[in-house]
């Protein structure tokens, strides 16, 4: 047991030191910030405008940016409680915050797999990105049951399972974890040496006589290779962990701990970047095509707790 508890708490570690460092950078990058700041609205979640009016939240596994919880507290929730696994969120939250009152929202430490709060505390629970990436995606999808009010709103989005995109990446986790050549090469990695690189091909291109990279305006690549898409290349292969599940397997979690009207969100995210190709098979997640390369996409899940 005691081996067991120091494996997690130095998973938790890795994951959370990678993360702060990803997270301050989209801080420090008003576009990016604004766009994850309106991932999260009333009309994506399909309640009324004042939804939020008296609510107290919980935004679980905020990172340092806080983007939701900024989000939450723009839409008038009265209260909103947000943590993260270790006091890294002190050093950036608080300045993604500041432009709200104070008594409005409150920061603390805690994991997903054992939050610190009560049964039945919380009217609204956001947890986006969090669950696939802890030691437990059931357990902590149990906690945060646990803690929704009775006739509360439980929103989660996490990773999906299959698809030829998860086994590309995981393969790529595999060699990140093993191939320190490689690994410093994806943490040093920006958006000025993927432009160059590719700039560099356009170059041999044309020298050999074949000249449709010119035809590629610079600023072209300059918009589609930023640093929005390196940020996500290092989410996506640095990462200690990224557990997948299918949506039937969250659905029957969800309806053991007491929650109905369970329903699969979806949209379609508005990207600068090469990402921008993508972002159909991010809203038709069901398509011949998006299956192929998601599997069972991103899962994007708002549920009821029963009364």
């Amino acid at each position: 047991m005691a081996e067991n508890n120091k494996k997690r708490e130095q998973f938790e570690k890795d994951t959370r030191q990678l993360f702060h460092k990803l997270h301050s950078a989209q801080a420090d990058n008003d576009y990016i910030f604004n766009r994850l700041t309106s991932l999260l609205s009333t009309e994506y979640l399909q309640v009324e405008e004042d939804f939020f009016t008296g609510k107290i939240c919980l935004d679980a596994g905020c990172g340092s940016n806080a983007n939701a919880t900024y989000a939450l507290l723009q839409m008038g929730a009265e209260k909103v409680h947000a943590f993260d696994l270790n006091e890294t969120i002190y050093e950036k939250a608080p300045k993604m915050l500041q432009e709200f009152d104070s008594q409005r929202y409150e920061l603390t430490t805690g994991s997903v797999l054992d939050i610190p709060f009560a049964d039945n505390t919380f009217d609204f629970i956001h947890c986006g990105g969090v669950l696939h990436h802890s030691a437990d995606v059931l357990q902590g999808l149990r906690e945060l049951a646990r803690v929704t009010k009775p006739g509360g709103v439980l929103y989660i989005h996490t990773y999906g399972a299959g698809g030829l995109i998860r086994e590309m990446t995981t393969f790529f986790r595999e060699k990140y974890s093993q191939d320190d050549a490689f690994k410093k090469l994806i943490d040093n990695l920006n958006a000025q040496k993927l432009q160059l690189g590719i700039l560099n091909i356009f170059d041999s291109m044309e020298r050999n006589g074949d000249d449709l990279g010119r035809k590629i305006p610079t600023q072209m690549i300059e918009e589609l290779v930023d640093d929005d898409l390196v940020l996500t290349i290092q989410d996506r292969i640095a990462a200690p962990a990224y557990h997948e599940h299918t949506e039937e397997q969250l659905r029957t979690c969800l309806e053991e701990e007491g929650f109905s009207d369970i329903e699969r969100l979806t949209r379609y995210p508005y990207l600068k970047n090469i990402r921008r190709f993508l972002s159909p098979l991010y809203e038709e997640y069901d398509s011949e095509i998006a299956q192929l390369c998601y599997g069972s996409g991103l899962i994007q899940l708002k549920a009821i707790k029963n009364d």
